[in-house]
């Protein structure tokens, strides 16, 4: 894939997680197939973590390490970082209703 061509599928793949239309693991698999068009034994090795774990990712069905994700993730160029996003900021009594606390 051409400079200019990763750097616009990088930007779209932030897009979609800023927008909350795709997962981190579907990210992740986006990265792997878009980028790569790779398999998953194929990335899951290029990124030194086990297919399994891979698989898991993907589906979404772990909460993986944040050294994992980090090792998914950097093969597409990206790195891992947080942002604090307010969406409602609820009353005590809310919070206690709910059992938050």
């Amino acid at each position: 894939m051409k400079s200019s061509n990763k750097t616009q599928f990088q930007q779209q793949v932030i897009d979609k997680l800023n927008r909350g239309e795709i997962s981190l693991g579907q990210a992740v698999q986006q990265i792997r197939t878009g980028l790569y068009q790779m398999t998953q034994a194929n990335y899951a090795r290029l990124c030194k973590v086990s297919e399994k774990t891979l698989r898991e990712v993907e589906k979404g069905n772990t909460d993986p390490r944040l050294s994992i994700v980090e090792n998914l993730l950097r093969p597409g160029g990206f790195t891992l970082t947080a942002r604090l996003k307010v969406n409602q900021v609820k009353s005590m009594s809310e919070l206690v209703g709910n059992n938050l606390l």
